[in-house]
Order: structure tokens, then sequence, then C-alpha cells
């Protein structure tokens, strides 16, 4: 997240910084580093010096260029007075009516207490180092500031015209996802963003989560279940010319990334299991025989997409099939063992695929109404078992809830770590 930090010479401003001040000094120090430039000062405990050395070099991991003299604070903080888990102050004043650039910009991280390692903290080091980037790089290369935003290039290439998106954020109707700002830094962490910003969650799918004896997520969350905030826009590396563009802006030139072939989803299959619920499955054709690839499947209701629900993540070299729904086993003492995930009504299935740069694509989109899906599969069952023999001691059912909501059917992660040798997957 953005603060909008114009360093004119008015009473506004000199009250504004002077309370972000007197907000640093309510809090005790526990530990500063310093190179060149930039000073890293932890206010959380759980940040000592060693840890504040580690988060330099994540945030060289992020692609950089000029704009990074011109950083000169981040603060990590304990909790989040402000509600969320970072902000970004730029420095720009004005001088013989124009825009200029000074190097006092800072970055505040905030929940140190609970991000308090640099795979939990990265994504948001790389969001706020993403606004520095393209607030200095813009204005550098294009003259470009937030008060002419809609004519920069950026827009042309993300192809924004006709979109809602805000460009300013006092509009009585401002969404958040729709920032442009916001886009942007989302748009910097997928296609220059360090491997731990980027870093995958291995999601485990019905019938592994049962067979593993794993608990129910409560709140799943990764940078491979939503690899941006907006659900409405392609993602970054889908468009083409933005990464070569984000690279430019820097003062470099490189050759364009090679996307994947992007398989298609089969249709979903299904049977009726031991606990007379539905168990789904899906696949998809290997199209990248060659390349090692990371996929996850996700769904979602289709009335919202901003609650992605992960269904499996999994390698070009393992079977390209997910199972999902409810899943059961019948035990040697014929009581049976499940996980209940009902469907019904409207869901995206959704599957994105990683490359080993750590580029992620969406493959493909399909829009299913499980209300049909069930009853097909439930005819197919019926006319193969025409007789329903009943089942002895249904016990040890998991999240069994017969809502179709997606919040009462979510699960969330639970990370086995068997891809971490090629996609550097970790704990969230």
């Amino acid at each position: 997240m953005k603060i909008l930090k114009i360093n004119m010479i008015s009473l506004f401003f000199i009250v504004f910084l002077f309370n972000i001040n007197v907000f640093a000094k309510d809090y005790k120090t526990y530990a500063t580093y310093t190179v060149n430039n930039l000073t890293i000062t932890s206010y959380s405990k759980s940040w000592s010096k060693d840890m504040l050395k580690s988060l330099y070099v994540e945030l060289v991991s992020n692609f950089h260029s000029d704009e990074f003299s011109y950083l000169s604070e981040i603060y990590i903080y304990p909790d989040a007075p402000e509600g969320v888990n970072g902000l970004y102050y730029d420095d720009i004043y004005l001088e013989d009516d124009g825009y200029k650039l000074g190097n006092k910009a800072y970055i505040n991280l905030y929940n140190g207490e609970k991000l308090n390692s640099i795979p939990k903290m990265a994504y948001t080091l790389s969001h706020e180092y993403g606004h520095h980037y393209m607030i200095y790089n813009l204005m550098q290369k294009e003259g470009i500031y937030y008060h002419n935003l809609k004519d920069s290039k950026y827009v042309n290439i993300r192809k924004l015209e006709g979109s809602p998106v805000v460009f300013d954020v006092n509009k009585s109707d401002y969404l958040y996802h729709w920032d442009i700002m916001e886009i942007m830094a989302d748009d910097y962490v997928q296609l220059l963003g360090s491997s731990n910003a980027r870093l995958s969650y291995d999601y485990k799918s019905s019938d592994e989560l049962l067979k593993e004896n794993k608990k129910p997520y409560e709140s799943p969350s990764s940078f491979n279940l939503k690899p941006q905030l907006n659900p409405y826009l392609p993602l970054a590396a889908d468009v083409d010319g933005l990464y070569n563009y984000f690279i430019n802006i820097g003062g470099f030139t490189v050759a364009k990334p090679k996307a994947p072939n992007k398989p298609k989803l089969n249709d979903i299959t299904g049977y009726v299991g031991e606990n007379k619920e539905i168990t789904y499955n899906i696949s998809w054709d290997n199209v990248n025989k060659n390349e090692p690839l990371e996929y996850t499947l996700v769904i979602y209701p289709d009335n919202n997409p901003f609650t992605p629900y992960p269904l499996k993540t999994l390698t070009s070299k393992e079977p390209l099939n997910v199972t999902f729904g409810s899943y059961s086993i019948k035990q040697k003492d014929g009581s049976i063992k499940s996980i209940s995930q009902k469907y019904s009504d409207k869901y995206t299935l959704k599957l994105y695929v990683k490359d080993s740069l750590g580029f992620t694509y969406t493959a493909d989109s399909i829009t299913y109404d499980f209300t049909q899906v069930n009853k097909k599969i439930l005819e197919s069952d019926k006319a193969k078992k025409p007789v329903n023999k009943p089942v002895k001691n249904t016990t040890n059912v998991i999240n069994d809830n017969p809502s179709s909501s997606p919040d009462n059917v979510i699960i969330g992660p639970s990370s086995s770590g068997s891809l971490d040798s090629l996609f550097n997957l970790g704990n969230k």
C-alpha cells in the first residue's frame, strides 16, 4: 500500500510528518542495521539485528535499479496500527513548478510479531518496494506522477483503458483492488519480485488430506493461490510486453520471456463415495513434457472470485489430475472415514502454471454448474448401483457441512515440502 507524501512546505505536511515521528517514538527499538544509505529499524522483538541483515539481502533480491539509493529507511512494527501489513511513503517535492525526487522515501512493515521470518515478510516487502520502483522510474523515464498516471505507457500496455481503474484515492467509489498503484505493485511482485515473495504453497487434494490425517485448514493464503489482489485482470505474465516494460523502465533490456504452452482442463468426472457424497476428479494433458512446471488448481464461487480455495499443487512430473470434493475411505472395521466438501451452484475452476523462473500464468478457467454436474453423477451412480447397501458406523467425518458456501468448505494448507527442491516452496 502506498502513501502520497509530497514534501511541500505547508502546515499540513509538517503536522503529518510530526505525527509519524511521534508514532515511531511510542515503540521500543530492538535492533537497527545500516548499510550504505539505508537504515532498517526493528520495533519488533522478533526481528534481531541478524534478521535485519537477512531482510536487507531479501530486499536486494527483488529487481532494482537506480531508485534503490532513494530509499532511506525501513521500519518494522510489531503490530498493525494502520490495519495493513505495509505502507510506502515517497519523498517528492515541488521545485521550479516541477516535481523532484528526494532521497528520504521509506517503508513501514507491520505485524512483525506474526510475520516473523523472511518468507512471511517477503511478499509485503516486495509489494511496498514495487511502489518505490514504479514511482521513481515513472517520474524519471516518463515524467509521470500521480496526477497524470492515465498518460503512462503502463496503462496502455496493461490494457487498462475502459476498466474501472481508480486514479484518485479520494473518490467516493474508491475500490482498493482497482487502485492503479496497487495494481502496479502487484505486477512488480509477479514480474520482478524475489523467489521468497513469489513463494508457493504445496496444497493437498481432499484424498491426500484424508489419507495423511491432515486437519481442516482455516484460511489458506499464498502466492500460488492468489497471485494478485484484483481477480478481474489477467496475471502480469499473461500481458504481452508488460515484463519488458517493467525491466526497460528500470534502464535494462532483456529478451521477451517464453511462456509455456497452456493446457486445457478436461471435463469433470466423479462418483458417489462410501459416505454417499460426491468425489470429483479433473485432469489436463501434459503439453510441456520437457519443461519443469508447477500447477495449482483453485476453485471459487462464480459470483465471488475473491475467495479462491486450493484444490491441489503438483508438478509436471506427477499425474496431472486432481481429486476434490468429498472423499471417503472404508476402514477394516466397516466404519467410514471421510472429508466432506459439497459443491452446488456455479463455481469456477482456474489452473495456474508457474515456470522455473517464477512467472505465473493462468492456463485455463472453466465455470461449472455443480447442480447439473451432481445430477449427472448421481444418475450415473444410480444406474450402476440400483441397490444401496446400508453403511456401518459412519465416523471420522471431517468438515461435514451441507452448505455450498465457500466459507463452509474451506480447509487450509498443510505443507509436505515435496516440491521444495524444485520450486522453493514454504510455509506461510
